[in-house]
């Protein structure tokens, strides 16, 4: 058995891409892979680990740019972004963390170079050269730093050479919107056999998918969803003496876009009022079309993000074992604008100014492994400390009193005046009546901005050990130990909503409407109004929205916690025969409970008590539990017809015994956890076929059914609020399939010509977190397809290549039309991309 170094960890494990190298045409075989998915050298059909790989051909073939491309080649793999590229989430078997929260730590990890970052949202930025892209599939946390309850994304970029090179490509895209992109590296020796550099750079800029519709601004920029980034990367390695190596890397990313708006799916009654303030300012019932792209939005949907970090890596070989050390510092801040309502009309919006986030995370992993008889042994220790700042406010804009009156269905657009001014009267000593346009000024609510801080320390010692039992069995075992600690604060501004101070102090800040007294208030001034109490509860809810209540800024938000949790796996294989290998493995995963970092009325399924979250008598109710899981797995792992057929056959269940849910209910975001639980269990298959009778060809796929569903509860902030017990997880398809089929053959005069065909095909998924019906997206397929001549020896290169090939119109996410009862919106899908990309090589 032989150990290796980290920067070797999976390393031969990228041959299950199931790709052939662009210019190689020896016969390729299954049996000749090597992994190292437990930190030490096995074939691939030897390793009880649901693993697979991508190899730098494939992921150049397919258009990977980022992980979100990868989920077109991917088995059992959903990546979805909603309104800014940080709201960007991957799931694994059905499982993953919903929305854009912060506190909510990530169930699928991403870890880059060995890094782990800490949210999904900071790592989904242009990768760069990779190498390959591995995705290892359950609970982790005894092979990586952090730990996961779904699984793990590895990204492993191209590292520093001895020799010189350099690359440079050139591509340009059409159809859908028009741009280009542009980059290169250089590589080689700066001390012969001593020291050695990589720098790559790359720029983008593209047209936005989607045209907009200001209808009088002050939005001036008609097109969203565009692409403008510049990113750069260098990298020194050093060779210390005769064993140690250490790599030193920087990188910088700059963003500077507009992203993103949601066209409307379904629009519901309040479509005439929003039309009546502002005509066309969103599609009439009847009148949705969302795949013609065109968006109403009078506010901006600036993205600003600016990502940079520093990291190391020092591996030592010693008598006996290895060391490896690993450390980084990286630092991303975004800074975002929003037509929160989605539509044209000037009702809710967050301005530039005032919207942003800042992450800050540094981490240090320290590992030794070795071999001693039949044991392969492992210990590691994880530290990681992260500080985040998240500044946000909802102001309302010009037209948002007169909608919310007409809301009120009595055509009058000022009756959130009428009402305060009724109200005020009867039970305000010394009331002085609001004019029409004062209840909600234009720019008001929490104008100032909320800012909400949260610090986290996170300290994990692990170990992995592979005991060989017999000359074909051996017995794998694992234990993690976390200890978490997290402070949150929260600075909430004050309000600046005249006519909802109205409600706040004739009905309490609480605006607890049960009370026998607000009931007694409420019958009288019904009979006052000529409306219904009903009505009168859900006007007062939306003329009090959570952006307009001073109560937040009475409340003391300083809250802390402290975690410690065990996790591990055990895992017993053996191979039956050469080409026949099976494996049981049972896991203990875990992800860190948190924070809510907003403003909300519900938590769980009650809503939030103020009246004794200001006594003092209960905290505000932000804290959220732990994600646990414990998962099994059986794996089937066979080889055939000459060496030259990989099939292997997955088993999976995961029960989770606490889940983090954040769901939308159309007028705010809230964070639950399931302590009823989840289950996500089902089967994949996975095949790679180097055909004997057609040298070049390479046949890849990869068939997952996912049965992924919510035990019982789930409120969802409707009146449904058991509409989730029983049912799948949102962005959860039952059938997921890809594949891909790659052909190189030989030209004459040393040419070499390329053909590429990839994609999958997903069922029929709810794409909201709420299950509403309306977010239902049927089943569908994406296609991707490339053509290519090129040099043999790849000094040169033309490709042509289309992404989503016959323009498939899916959602992405759907959502509630915010502050729109009965109204949905989307974040759609890409578009058909055709472009030529052009490359040359050193």
């Amino acid at each position: 058995m032989k150990t290796i170094t980290r920067a070797a960890l999976m390393a031969a494990v990228s041959a299950t891409a199931f790709t052939v190298p662009v210019f190689a045409q020896e016969r390729q075989t299954v049996d000749v892979i090597t992994v190292t998915a437990q930190k030490r050298e096995q074939g691939i059909q030897d390793v009880p680990v649901a693993v697979t790989a991508y190899t730098a051909e494939l992921l150049q073939n397919s258009g990977v740019r980022d992980i979100k491309d990868l989920a077109v080649i991917a088995p059992g793999l959903n990546v979805t972004s909603t309104s800014n590229e940080y709201s960007t989430t991957a799931r694994i078997r059905g499982v993953g963390t919903v929305g854009d929260n912060p506190g909510l730590e990530s169930s699928v990890g991403v870890v880059i170079d060995g890094v782990p970052r800490a949210r999904n949202g900071v790592s989904f930025g242009d990768l760069g050269e990779i190498e390959r892209i591995e995705v290892l599939r359950g609970p982790q946390g005894t092979l990586f730093g952090a730990n996961t309850s779904a699984g793990i994304i590895n990204v492993v970029t191209a590292g520093p050479e001895f020799e010189f090179g350099a690359n440079l490509e050139a591509t340009y895209v059409t159809d859908a919107a028009d741009g280009y992109r542009l980059s290169g590296s250089v590589t080689g020796p700066l001390v012969e056999d001593q020291a050695a550099f990589r720098l790559y750079a790359a720029t983008a800029d593209r047209d936005g998918y989607q045209s907009v519709q200001t209808l009088g601004g002050p939005r001036t920029l008609n097109e969203d969803n565009d692409q403008n980034f510049f990113t750069v990367r260098g990298q020194l390695l050093f060779n210390i003496g005769s064993t140690g190596e250490l790599t030193i890397a920087a990188d910088y990313t700059n963003r500077d876009e507009n992203c993103c708006g949601g066209p409307s799916i379904v629009s519901g009654p309040t479509a005439a009022a929003i039309n009546a303030l502002v005509p066309g300012g969103r599609p009439l019932p009847g009148s949705e079309d969302p795949f013609s792209r065109v968006i109403q939005s009078n506010r901006d949907t600036t993205q600003e993000i600016e990502d940079r970090g520093f990291q190391f890596e020092y591996v030592n070989e010693f008598d006996g074992f290895e060391l490896t050390a690993i450390g980084s510092i990286r630092d991303y801040e975004l800074t975002t604008g929003q037509d929160t309502d989605f539509t044209g009309a000037d009702i809710v919006y967050r301005d530039p100014s005032l919207n942003s986030f800042e992450f800050g995370n540094s981490t240090f992993e320290v590992r030794a492994q070795g071999n001693r008889g039949n044991l392969d042994w492992m210990v590691g220790a994880y530290f990681s400390d992260e500080e985040l700042v998240r500044r946000d406010a909802i102001q309302y804009g010009s037209h948002f009193e007169a909608y919310l009156s007409l809301l009120g269905m009595t055509n009058d657009p000022t009756l959130v005046v009428t009402l305060a001014n009724g109200l005020g009267g009867a039970f305000i000593p010394g009331y002085t009546p609001l004019a029409p346009g004062q209840g909600f000024p234009a720019g008001s609510a929490n104008s100032g901005g909320d800012r909400y801080e949260q610090d986290g320390r996170a300290i994990g010692l692990f170990t992995h050990n592979t005991y060989a039992i017999a000359e074909n069995t051996d017995l794998t075992f694992g234990l993690r130990w976390t200890q978490t600690e997290k402070d949150a604060r929260a600075n909430f501004s004050p309000s600046n909503a005249p006519a909802c101070d109205v409600w706040e102090t004739v009905f309490g800040e609480a605006l607890d409407f049960s009370t026998a007294q607000n009931q007694a208030i409420l019958a009288g001034f019904s009979q006052a109004s000529n409306l219904p109490v009903a009505s009168l509860i859900q006007f007062g809810t939306f003329t009090c929205l959570p952006s307009a209540r001073d109560v937040y800024s009475n409340i003391n938000f300083n809250q802390s916690l402290s975690e410690d949790e065990f996790t591990g796996l055990v895992s017993l294989s053996h191979r039956f025969n050469d080409d026949f290998l099976m494996y049981g493995t049972y896991s203990r995963g875990y992800k860190a409970g948190g924070f809510n970092l907003d403003r909300f009325t519900q938590a769980g399924a009650t809503a939030v008590n103020f009246t004794n979250v200001l006594a003092g008598t209960s905290p505000y109710p932000a804290q959220f539990d732990p994600e646990i899981v414990n998962s099994f797995e059986v794996g089937f792992k066979t080889e055939g017809f000459n060496d030259s057929l990989l099939a292997n056959l997955y088993l999976f269940r995961s029960d989770f015994e606490s889940f983090q849910l954040n769901t939308f209910n159309g007028i705010a975001f809230f964070v639950t956890s399931l302590n009823e639980g989840a289950i996500s269990q089902g089967a994949e298959f996975e095949l790679l076929w180097f055909p004997e009778e057609a040298p070049g060809l390479t046949i890849q796929g990869g068939l997952t059914y996912a049965d992924t569903t919510y035990n019982s509860f789930a409120p969802t902030g409707t009146a449904d609020v058991d509409r989730l017990s029983g049912q799948n997880f949102s962005l959860a398809p039952e059938f997921y399939a890809s594949g891909s089929v790659s052909y190189v053959r030989p030209l004459q005069n040393g040419l070499q010509f390329l053909a590429h065909l990839n994609g999958r095909y997903m069922s029929e998924q709810n794409t909201g977190s709420d299950l509403d019906p309306e977010k239902i997206q049927e089943g569908y397929a994406v296609l991707n397809g490339r053509l290519g001549i090129g040099a043999e020896d790849e000094s040169w290169s033309v490709e042509l290549f289309a992404n989503n090939l016959f323009d498939e119109d899916y959602v992405q996410v759907a959502f509630d039309g915010p502050f729109q009862p009965g109204s949905f919106n989307a974040f759609l899908g890409q578009p058909r991309v055709v472009g030529l990309t052009l490359r040359a090589r050193r």
